[in-house]
């Protein structure tokens, strides 16, 4: 059997027998409504924006990956990625 075929089950067995308990459990085996995600607000990592941050780096070493994240709306992963030449 399928969840929701116990679900029916189990309101037909709290419907005859009259078990309100039994009744809101069932109820609970409903699938909860799916959550929206939200938009993705990182730009597209594309070879000019590696190069870009690559270019920025050499400019300026001593710049945190953090920093260099927020100066181009990314994630600080992409720029390590970037930086190590892992990221097409």
């Amino acid at each position: 059997m399928r969840i929701p075929e116990i679900r029916d089950r189990l309101l037909e067995i709290a419907t005859s027998t009259g078990n309100r308990e039994i009744e809101a459990l069932a109820n609970k085996l409903k699938r909860r409504p799916s959550k929206r995600r939200a938009q993705a607000v990182s730009r597209v990592m594309t070879p000019e924006l590696k190069q870009e941050i690559r270019e920025y780096y050499k400019a300026n070493p001593g710049a945190a990956q953090t920093e260099i994240a927020k100066l181009f709306n990314v994630n600080q992963g992409r720029v390590s990625e970037a930086l190590r030449g892992i990221r097409q």
